[in-house]
């Protein structure tokens, strides 16, 4: 995924997780350990009548949609009530989003591959699992990354794998764009054109590249460029200066300077429209600040919001609605609190008189998450409290507004659920890495655990039942398409 310097409270307590259960290629083992299942609380209200039912599925549907999971066990598709669960690559995905990883017709994904002579760019068709290696984006060995960590190689490689390197053309997702030092010795943008296979290369210069991102129309490829520069301490982490910004305009191979932005991170929020994304500037006493645009084809920047917020900001793809968290004691600060700005808006509204650490956006749950505080909907209207306050983790609504999340209590893990109407009920104990509701009917919550164990639980009663092994512990868990 696309990696910051951030507040990470949940991942402290996710850090201890249950030990691995052994897992077959097929995915069809059954977890090792027993799970407790508690009852139904007797004073629940009566839910809603459930839904029409359908037949359970007989095969891997042949063209989705599915669940994907990645993780340490590989990457793995299932039915979206979580049968026949498949693995379609060995690999994990090395510092990139799996959505960006796919492709947006579903039927490939790409993955960059460390092996002993360096690092190749792979494409795994979907659902059936044949590769090929697309290119070799840098030949580096682990000892060269051992001996010689500030290296051009290694720094190339840090660019490579550290951030989201590649990502697909929007529509048909002929062409996708990626992060690789083919020619080097620094990191560049390449384009790579899956009818004919060729590769181009549409950038050439002495900052590593990182982050390509597409416009929405797939006529431009935004990019920033990064140097890590010296003194360097015991551990080579992030960059440490942000040199440029650019845009390559795909028909003709024009190459645009951007503004850039303060500070030395990217800022890059998302896309206003086909032509126009959102930016901010960094600022060290109040974090962020000067949330605007930017047309990618002229340059001009337009401002949104003057105001400073803390860190994080989040947008909504569908109402294009904008979360952040607003701390007090700076001079441009709205205040204590979360805030909404939607479109047209030039004064955010408090939802919140409380800071939230983390502001994310949750594709499949279609809501803002404001950590520890709760989850909103994209215009503000509808509000989810988690379980238990600062405990509670991983959520996930369905389509029909059902609520899913982990709470962790003395270091004991358990997942509760809600519908419409009942109270909190504990379905299933265990450390949990993630949740998410079928996407076909919104009645089947399925629970990665931290061994790998995959359960399905559905409405009414959500009696979780085990449907296979992913091999270890789980990163990420979308919808596909």
């Amino acid at each position: 995924m696309h990696k910051h310097p951030r507040i990470t409270i949940p991942a402290l307590v996710l850090m201890l997780s249950l030990s691995c259960s052994m897992f077959t290629l097929d995915g069809t083992s059954t977890p090792d350990a027993p799970v407790t299942i508690i009852p139904i609380i007797s004073d629940t209200p009566e839910p809603p009548a459930p839904s029409t039912f359908t037949p359970a599925p007989t095969s891997l549907n042949p063209s989705g949609p599915y669940i994907v999971f990645e993780g340490s066990g590989g990457i793995w598709i299932a039915n979206p009530d979580g049968s026949f669960l498949t693995r379609i690559s060995e690999y994990e995905i090395e510092g990139s989003d799996l959505r960006r990883a796919i492709s947006p017709t579903g039927d490939r994904l790409a993955l960059v591959v460390r092996n002993e002579v360096g690092l190749d760019l792979i494409e795994v068709k979907i659902p059936g699992g044949e590769t090929k290696i697309i290119t070799r984006l840098l030949n580096i060995t682990p000892d060269d990354l051992v001996t010689q960590p500030t290296s051009p190689k290694a720094f190339a490689s840090y660019a490579i794998t550290g951030y989201d390197g590649f990502v697909w053309q929007p529509g048909n997702g002929q062409l996708l764009a990626f992060i690789g030092a083919t020619n080097g010795p620094s990191a560049d943008l390449y384009l790579y054109d899956t009818q004919t296979g060729n590769i181009t290369q549409l950038t050439d210069g002495p900052s590593q590249a990182i982050y390509p991102n597409w416009s929405p129309d797939g006529q431009y490829i935004l990019h920033y460029g990064v140097s890590w520069l010296p003194p360097f301490g015991g551990a080579i982490v992030g960059y440490t200066q942000l040199d440029g910004v650019w845009a390559v305009q795909v028909s003709d191979g024009k190459v645009i300077n951007q503004p850039k932005p303060k500070g030395i991170l990217d800022n890059f929020v998302g896309w206003q429209d086909d032509s126009h994304y959102l930016t901010f500037d960094g600022n060290n006493e109040c974090y962020a600040e000067n949330l605007h645009t930017v047309d990618i084809v002229t340059g001009e920047v337009k401002s949104v919001m003057d105001l400073s917020f803390y860190y994080q900001i989040a947008q909504s793809p569908g109402n294009k609605a904008i979360l952040f968290s607003g701390a007090a004691g700076c001079s441009t600060s709205p205040g204590e609190g979360v805030f909404l700005l939607l479109p047209g808006q030039a004064t955010p509204t408090r939802l919140l008189d409380k800071k939230a650490y983390e502001i994310n956006w949750l594709p499949e749950s279609g809501v803002f998450q404001a950590y520890p505080e709760a989850l909103f909907s994209p215009d503000g209207s509808t509000r989810h409290d988690p379980p238990l306050y600062d405990k509670s983790y991983s959520p996930a609504i369905s389509r029909n507004g059902y609520e899913a999340w982990e709470v962790i209590e003395n270091q004991q893990g358990r997942v509760e659920v809600k519908v419409p109407g009942a109270n909190w009920q504990i379905i299933l104990n265990g450390l949990v890495d993630e949740l998410i509701w079928d996407p076909s009917t919104g009645d089947t919550l399925l629970i990665a655990l931290g061994d790998g164990a995959l359960y399905a639980a559905s409405y009414p009663d959500f009696t979780p039942r085990p449907m296979g092994d992913l091999g270890g512990h789980v990163d990420q868990a979308i919808w596909l398409p």
